[in-house]
């Protein structure tokens, strides 16, 4: 799985800032790496919290099937914390990250 070529929906490019689709991509990355089985759906949700007094952004990556899930906290500029889904579909050929609103 994930091991093919990558593609991104124009929402996904459009929406998700650069340093985030790389954080996605890496999280993506480190799973392939490290799970003994990987699912060909993939989920991130993206969230704002606050801590200290500072907004931050929230990644948890997960898959049911078997069950799998991480969370990543960020540090970014308030304009660049965004809330959404996003998936990462792989069909044997290519896989696509998406925003969940695109599915």
């Amino acid at each position: 799985m994930f091991n093919n070529d990558a593609y991104m929906t124009r929402g996904f490019q459009s929406e998700i800032p650069a340093i985030t689709q790389v954080v996605i991509y890496d999280c993506l990355e480190k799973a392939k790496h490290s799970l003994k089985e990987m699912n060909y759906f993939q989920v991130f949700e993206l969230r704002k919290i606050r801590s200290n007094g500072v907004s931050l952004q929230e990644i948890v990556h997960f898959q049911e099937v078997p069950a799998f899930k991480e969370t990543l906290v960020l540090e970014l500029p308030e304009s660049q914390i965004i809330e959404t889904k996003i998936y990462a579909i792989d069909d044997g050929t290519h896989h696509t990250f998406l925003l969940a609103s695109e599915y």
